[in-house]
């Protein structure tokens, strides 16, 4: 199974782009292999160890590009997460997983360069926004899951 865990709070701006990724994906059904998880609801931990490969979908940090820029991390390229290890980034579950997972899945971190982090403010930048409909369309062609019409 692959499991695509969409990280991120819609209330903090542009750090919900793993939310409006989600959203965009669930408007389609996926196929069976494919487990698509909003990760506010919780259960991180429980799809993954179902998971061969793993894809965590976030707003990433300013320094990685421009503002809305898509990237595909590997693993070793994920920087850490500046709240440490109690965060709930990109690294953080990353670090929880290669500790709790024997193995832990092939993991991949997919992401829009944010542009604003602001506590208690709603929407998208405009660049991140965009980057929404760049990050669905790859992940449904890496997938092979039928874009919307």
């Amino acid at each position: 199974m692959i499991g695509v865990i969409c990280l991120g709070n819609p209330f903090h701006a542009d750090d919900g782009f793993g939310s409006a990724v989600y959203r965009r994906l669930s408007a389609r059904r996926c196929p069976r292999h494919v487990h698509l998880l909003d990760a506010s609801e919780g259960g991180i931990l429980d799809v993954l160890r179902q998971c061969r490969r793993a894809i965590l979908v976030s707003a990433l940090a300013r320094h990685l590009g421009a503002p809305g820029q898509v990237l595909r991390l590997r693993e070793a390229d994920v920087p850490n997460d500046p709240q440490g290890p109690l965060g709930a980034g990109p690294a953080s579950i990353l670090a929880s997983m290669n500790r709790l997972l024997t193995p832990p899945p092939q993991t991949e971190v997919w992401g829009a360069v944010a542009e604003r982090q602001i506590p208690f403010s709603l929407g998208l930048s405009p660049m991140v926004a965009a980057a929404v409909e760049t990050a669905s369309a790859m992940l449904w062609r890496e997938l092979d899951l039928t874009p919307p019409e």
